[in-house]
């Protein structure tokens, strides 16, 4: 079904880059693929003022920046499936191996709990299968889901295959079951694979725990999965040092064999979180080759680029970004949500069997996306083992971070680099990965920042040095909704991958298991920022109330918007009068407030001093309240608090913040030629906010 759907769209070539940002002067390189034939790709890299190419969007707008030689371009594969590996173990004629298992999807073909030369050890819903180059042994043996297993392997002579279930709760009792062989079976040495019989092979979907490899008078390998959990190491306690790695992001920080719900967190108890939780689906890193590296002219200004790569008529753009050096930066800076983009990389639902009923592909991106399961997943999505996608990589081909696609996120907030194009306003870029690793220094010299549409994803790092950033005097333009919502990790040591733990409530596609919701990338605790004590209220004046995506709606215009402290806001719009109807147009659902919407709300932690300039009305029956705010079943009707706010308020040290409270907003900007008030009430703002002169804090 899925080549059917896809048949007729072509995707010769796709790719990705790395790093995503970079300063003039440095390099960048491309990853690319060539899928239905190599040969040489036309290139050039251009400046992406807009990606929207809907017959009512603003349009595929770019600026050529240099063209390129032609790059040949191969074919490079996609080996998802998450594993470990520890190199060079030597062999044993006589020993035990031992280890825990917990099956997460137990189904007819082999997967691989562990492979050493040609000794390997699988599973099955048959049973357990131990083959060699000398023999097989074979456990008929029921395994059931989401139940912790012990199996012992003793090796030698006379080998035995021993498998030990462990009881959940008094209404079950532990289930043995052991086969014998008289043909000898040994430990052949070499590297040791941990669920995969190779790389994107015969892949595990379950946890192990308790890695134990010992010969007859001597501990081999011991490996302790409650070592190391925020990194890729697989630490050896047997004082060998035979340390190994994790490929491919498996989960860790769940629980394990040990977990009975006295503790929460492996940072406090480590030995409860002694698992690693691994999927065929996994895929943190393409590892492909590198096809082109460019190296950003001294001269270039910081900007949203992208890699056009053009192979048999296939188009494909890999976007980048540069940012400013300290001392060359402009007033004004653009916040370029890639937390969000990482979030939604590859998110399939709008198109899924069964979510939304029958696909309707638009475009060969999607269609590429749909019919490739092996390009990984998004964060709203679920593992084959039915398994919250907890990682998200930026390190292979994502498809809907390009032109040319559904307007939603990169593709949506292309309208707000459309309309600062339209009105000759500079602006330098800063992504959210900048912002993580730099903190504070990230923003320095800048008077404004302007949000994407949809900031929803933020790391502790971020959030702080926005916080202070406004504490300091910064104005912050945030054009967007649902924003600020989610705690998110990035991995120390690779930034390229971040983590969410969906806990205790909110708008979410899967929900984590018990116990496990601390960030296993620095052991915070994860879910809502709301339920963390920082709502985005606080920060913005706003926060997530409402989501629908049956079409938008106007903001009726409110008291506030006739108050002295924001004339320079409404100014040039004829005759301003409280019940005025603002943003009846818009490219994405017919409104300026639709799709996501925040509201002021002063128990939320709203600043009881903000202006609420206009409020949305109107929406349809989809527009449905956020569940966090739900504490019983509620008859709800024309429920009021399902309602975007318009919203400004000073903030000390001489800053401000405005706040559209809508994904929807910056959709209406380009509305007749982008001559209309809320164009112009965000120009006026714009404008206000880059002037020095500061803002009076109301005593």
């Amino acid at each position: 079904m899925k080549e059917q759907l896809a048949e007729s769209f072509v995707k010769d070539i796709v790719g990705y880059c790395n790093p995503l940002s970079v300063l003039p002067g440095q390099g960048v390189g491309f990853m690319l693929g060539a899928w239905n034939g190599e040969g040489a790709a036309e290139a050039e890299i251009v400046r992406l003022i807009s990606g929207d190419d809907r017959p009512h969007g603003t349009g595929l707008v770019e600026n050529s920046v240099t063209n390129l030689e032609d790059i040949y371009v191969k074919y490079q594969s996609l080996m998802p499936g998450s594993y470990g590996i520890i190199s060079d173990l030597p062999a044993a004629e006589v020993g035990e191996l031992t280890f825990w298992f917990y099956p997460t999807l137990v189904r007819s073909s082999r997967q691989t709990l562990m492979r050493q030369g040609m000794l390997e050890v699988c599973m099955s819903d048959a049973g357990l299968h131990i083959t060699s180059s000398q023999d097989e042994l074979y456990l008929s043996a029921s395994l059931q889901e989401r139940r912790w297993y012990e199996l012992t392997l003793s090796f030698g002579p006379s080998p035995s295959l021993k498998i030990r279930s462990q009881p959940i709760g008094p209404g079950e009792r532990e289930r043995v079951a052991v086969v014998t062989t008289d043909k000898p079976l040994f430990m052949p040495g070499g590297d040791l694979l941990l669920a995969a019989s190779a790389p994107g092979q015969s892949c595990f979907n379950g946890r192990l725990e308790g890695v134990v490899i010992k010969a007859t008078d001597s501990v081999l390998l011991d490996l302790d999965f409650a070592e190391g959990i925020s990194s890729q190491k697989l630490v050896d306690v047997s004082g060998n040092d035979r340390h190994g790695y994790l490929l491919q992001n498996p989960t860790r920080g769940v629980c394990g064999r040990l977990w009975d719900g006295s503790s929460q967190s492996h940072l406090q108890s480590p030995e409860q979180y002694a698992a690693v939780h691994f999927h065929e689906d996994d895929l943190t890193d393409a590892g492909w080759e590198e096809s082109y590296r460019w190296t950003v002219p001294e001269d270039l200004p910081s900007g949203q680029y992208a890699l056009k790569v053009t192979l048999r008529d296939c188009i494909d753009y890999i976007p980048f970004f540069v940012r400013a050096p300290k001392g060359q930066r402009k007033s004004l800076a653009y916040l370029v949500p890639t937390a969000t983009y990482l979030a939604y990389a590859n998110h399939r639902m709008n198109f899924s069997d069964g979510y939304f009923g029958q696909p309707v592909l638009h475009y060969a991106n999607e269609a590429f996306l749909y019919a490739h399961e092996d390009l990984g997943f998004s964060l709203y999505e679920y593992h084959r083992d039915h398994s919250g996608v907890h990682v998200s990589s930026r390190l292979r081909p994502i498809m809907n971070f390009k032109p040319h696609n559904v307007t939603w996120a990169f593709n949506a907030d292309t309208h707000i680099t459309a309309w600062l194009d339209a009105i000759d306003q500079e602006f330098d870029v800063v992504t959210d990965e900048d912002l993580h690793l730099q903190g504070l220094d990230a923003l320095d010299g800048y008077r404004t920042v302007i949000t994407g549409t949809h900031p929803e994803y933020y790391s502790t790092g971020m959030r702080d040095a926005l916080e202070s950033w406004l504490g300091a005097g910064g104005r912050l333009m945030y054009m967007g909704g649902n924003g600020f919502y989610w705690r998110v990790a990035f991995q120390e040591d690779n930034p390229a991958v971040m983590e969410v733990r969906r806990a205790e409530d909110g708008t979410r596609g899967w929900i984590a298991e018990p116990g496990e919701y601390y960030h296993q990338f620095g052991g915070e605790y994860g879910g809502m920022w709301r339920r963390l004590g920082k709502p985005p209220n606080q920060l913005v004046g706003i926060g997530f109330a409402a989501q629908g995506f049956d079409g938008g709606t106007y903001y009726r215009v409110q008291p506030g918007a006739l108050d002295p402290r924001v004339e320079f806001i409404v100014q040039g719009i004829s005759d301003v009068a409280e019940g005025d109807a603002w943003g009846s147009f818009g490219n994405q659902g017919g409104g300026v407030a639709g799709e996501e919407i925040d509201r002021h709300d002063i128990t939320l932690g709203s600043p009881a001093h903000a202006v609420v300039i206009a409020t949305s009305e109107g929406h349809r029956p989809g527009m449905l309240r956020v569940k966090e705010e739900f504490h019983m079943m509620e008859p709800l009707g024309n429920d009021p608090k399902v309602r975007a706010d318009m919203v400004f308020f000073e903030v000390k040290g001489g800053g401000a913040v405005f706040s559209t409270g809508s994904i929807s907003y910056a959709g209406s900007l380009a509305h007749n030629d982008y001559h209309n008030e809320i164009a112009m009430l965000t120009g006026n703002v714009l404008t206000r906010f880059l002037d020095p002169d500061p803002f009076t804090y109301p005593e």
